[in-house]
């Protein structure tokens, strides 16, 4: 054997070595007919600068609620998001208890919109605080509520 088969040898081995397998893929395993086993839909909105006097000053709000669907809603059951944000303003702007900190004011308008919109299964509502002359930091809250499932039997 010559240097020059020897080689040729050496370099067939190479790619022999280097070379990937090939497996054919069964229907059952194909990224193309896996089919979705769940849906979660979402949607969210945000309430840009909106004022409110609370614990003493005027307050400028950024509010961020998104919230999940429950399973195989119904059209009829998709809430128009419109509804919520005039909700949302509504209670704020009629909110009783002036010295509540912001985390309470979250956690009562996370009941509201989950009480009132069956469609919907789960709510997230951030305030983000603009700072004040009173207080100058920016401060926020953010509350998750989700509804209670049936227990099994």
């Amino acid at each position: 054997m010559n240097v020059s088969t020897s080689i040729k040898s050496l370099v067939i081995l190479a790619i022999i070595a280097t070379s990937s397998t090939v497996y054919s893929q069964t229907p059952g395993h194909s990224s193309s007919t896996r089919v979705a086993s769940s849906l979660v839909e979402e949607f969210s909105f945000v309430l840009k600068d909106f004022r409110m006097d609370h614990q003493g000053q005027a307050n400028n709000l950024n509010l961020t609620i998104s919230y999940r669907y429950a399973a195989n809603v119904t059209k009829a059951d998709y809430p128009d998001f419109r509804w919520l944000a005039k909700d949302v303003e509504t209670f704020l702007t009629s909110y009783p208890n002036e010295d509540d900190y912001w985390e309470i004011v979250n956690r009562q308008i996370t009941a509201l919109l989950l009480k009132k919109y069956a469609g919907i299964v789960a709510v997230t509502c951030e305030i983000k605080v603009d700072p004040t002359s009173v207080v100058p930091y920016t401060r926020s809250s953010r509350v998750t509520r989700e509804r209670s499932r049936p227990r099994s039997k």
